[in-house]
């Protein structure tokens, strides 16, 4: 069974994580480095699955950074001034965003990197089938339902970015295959019923994983721990579709994926009175060959906050500025330019968030949990317990007064996406909620040639691998 790479994401191969591998049989016989396969790791089980599993962890980190960027840059929150390359402002903000070949669309961070994680986590489940009496039921389900909690994840990093035009889904053990693209709705549902099926692995996965997670996930690596940031996941996706009225949902912000939202923050690390930055996070690295965090000001100078980041920020009763926004933007010494190849303006903001190349990302956080749940409560009737989450949010988070009974949904989706965009800022939020509550057009464009897209393009070297199948397999709005 090979593992050798292929020319479009969804036939990507079996990623970094194999390349340490030994077979514990005879440690004199070295394995081909270059060219791992499943079946020339699978030999040695108990050294393969520890790195089999963190590569696949390895993967999310190496592609969130990106990410968490890109999605920055199309909801306005982002720049990327690359003064000796323009392509990474054009390539986002103007009508190039919708070109296959751009910048925007052929970033891994929101298609092909995701698809290593499906990828690897695919050849690492084939490996633990295979291992026998080396890992105890347990410890299988364990590891299965975290893999299938990573590989939902980053299919919802698919969707979030691709929308409309729907995904793949699906691997084989031929890395070769094609898979269809299915539609948003189906992306969608699969990702709610892997993330469903991650759960019950977890529920029956013992006391503790055949590996050690990563410290990102302190707090959240037992089975039992990790199933909260499952369920917290979940919830994020019965809210998203909710608010699309998604397939299953009932119409637009009807209550009944709501509801379902409702019951997965139950299960989840929720809490209102903890801390808000409790959650799980990707962790980075300034060692030598190991993954930064590239949008650090350490790192970088040219990825800086948009240039109205002050626009519509509100006061405190002391009459200061929202604590979010003094604690995360500073006013730069001299205004950031763009590349003087492409119209944009230049920026004065730059974030605090990111300082160093070691800084955290959050995946998920406290913070978000409390705002989708003032989300899900107000859809599903409950307006007083939408408000005290919002009030929890805004007196603790941004130092402001607690404010009074919404007047209006308008009034309410005002006051959520306010907060979320201040408490969830440069962490892949804002272009998404935009997009979802039907605001696109609300976010700013700076100059005449700029756009705002709905979505990014299937990337040019996936539109080609596929340009010689079937029909059912070419990738949409390939040309």
């Amino acid at each position: 069974m090979s593992g050798k790479f292929k020319p479009g994401a969804i036939a990507l191969a079996i990623g970094t994580a194999a390349v340490t591998l030994v077979a514990c049989g005879d440690r004199l016989t070295v394995p081909n480095f270059q060219n791992p396969t499943v079946s020339s790791i699978a030999a040695d089980p108990i050294a393969a699955i520890p790195l089999l599993a963190t590569g696949v962890l390895r993967d999310d980190r190496g592609a969130y950074v990106s990410y968490v960027r890109d999605v920055g840059i199309l909801g306005r929150e982002v720049y990327n001034y690359t003064p000796t390359e323009g392509r990474n402002t054009s390539g986002y903000l103007t009508s190039d965003v919708n070109n296959q070949a751009s910048f925007g669309a052929t970033s891994g961070a929101g298609f092909a990197s995701q698809y290593f994680t499906v990828r690897d986590a695919f050849n690492t489940k084939t490996v633990l089938d295979a291992s026998g009496a080396a890992f105890t039921d347990a410890q299988k389900n364990a590891l299965k339902g975290l893999l299938d909690t990573q590989v939902a994840l980053a299919l919802l990093y698919v969707i979030d970015t691709r929308h409309d035009l729907g995904a793949p889904v699906e691997v084989s053990a031929d890395p070769t295959q094609l898979f269809p693209f299915v539609a948003r709705d189906s992306v969608f549902s699969y990702v709610t019923n892997l993330l469903n099926t991650a759960a019950t692995e977890l529920a029956a996965g013992g006391t503790a994983f055949p590996f050690t997670l990563p410290s990102g996930y302190a707090g959240f690596n037992t089975p039992t721990n990790y199933t909260k940031f499952n369920r917290a996941l979940a919830a994020r996706v019965f809210a998203y579709r909710a608010s699309l009225g998604a397939s299953g949902c009932g119409a637009a912000r009807s209550p009944a994926c709501y509801q379902l939202a409702l019951t997965a923050l139950g299960s989840s690390f929720i809490d209102p009175a903890g801390s808000l930055t409790l959650g799980v996070y990707d962790v980075y690295s300034a060692a030598s060959g190991d993954v930064a965090n590239a949008n650090a000001n350490q790192a970088t100078t040219n990825v800086v906050a948009h240039a109205k980041s002050d626009s519509g920020i509100q006061n405190k009763a002391d009459g200061t500025l929202d604590a979010r926004f003094l604690k995360k933007f500073v006013k730069l010494a001299s205004p950031k330019q763009p590349p003087t190849s492409v119209a944009a303006l230049p920026s004065s903001w730059d974030f605090t968030i990111y300082d160093a190349r070691t800084d955290p990302i959050g995946i998920i956080r406290n913070e978000e949990l409390i705002l989708l749940r003032a989300e899900a409560r107000y859809y599903t009737g409950d307006q007083v317990g939408a408000l005290a989450d919002i009030n929890t949010i805004r007196t603790v988070s941004g130092g402001l007064a607690a404010r009074g009974a919404f007047t209006s949904e308008s009034d309410f989706l005002d006051e959520l996406l306010y907060n979320r965009r201040l408490s969830l800022v440069f962490e892949g939020h804002r272009w998404i909620d935009m997009r979802r509550f039907g605001r696109l057009s609300q976010l700013t464009i700076d100059v005449p040639t700029h756009v705002v897209t709905k979505q990014l393009p299937v990337p040019q070297n996936e539109c080609l691998a596929r340009a010689n199948s079937a029909s059912l397999l070419k990738g949409p709005g390939c040309s």
